[in-house]
């Protein structure tokens, strides 16, 4: 039996958008879209439809605001928390980069937050798609 090795490679492509990436069921390989679009296929499908036809699903994604917004409520100052919360949209993110370079309570324990959260991110992905893995990381 087959199983994905969730590597730093696998685990980098989870920061590609949505629809980005795909993972065969076949081979346990994961594919750019640009990649399988070379494919050919009836026009009957869309080109999403005609991948799962091919035993493709797309693959697990995560995004620096998904990860950010998991991360904030998790500093302990709650002024900096507010800080940050009181940002909406684009601002939200590229504010918490800024408090990022600044305070270190930030910086130190954000990366190590972002490794863990990616990790249970595909290793939840592969549990609900029930696809073996072994985490490499």
């Amino acid at each position: 039996m087959n199983t994905l090795e969730l590597d730093e490679s696998a685990l980098r492509k989870g920061w590609g958008g949505a629809g980005e990436y795909w993972f065969s069921l076949k081979d346990y390989s994961v594919k750019s879209d640009a990649e399988l679009s070379e494919l050919d296929h009836s026009e009957e499908l869309s080109h999403s439809e005609y991948l799962v036809s091919l035993g493709y699903i797309p693959y697990f994604t995560v995004s620096s605001e998904e990860v950010i917004r998991a991360f904030v409520p998790t500093i302990e100052r709650k002024k900096l928390r507010d800080a940050i919360d009181s940002y909406i949209g684009n601002d939200y993110v590229e504010n918490f980069w800024k408090y990022f370079h600044i305070y270190p309570e930030i910086s130190e324990p954000y990366i190590e937050f972002e490794h863990s959260y990616v990790d249970e991110k595909a290793k939840r992905w592969c549990e609900e798609n029930n696809i073996k893995y072994e985490l490499k990381a």
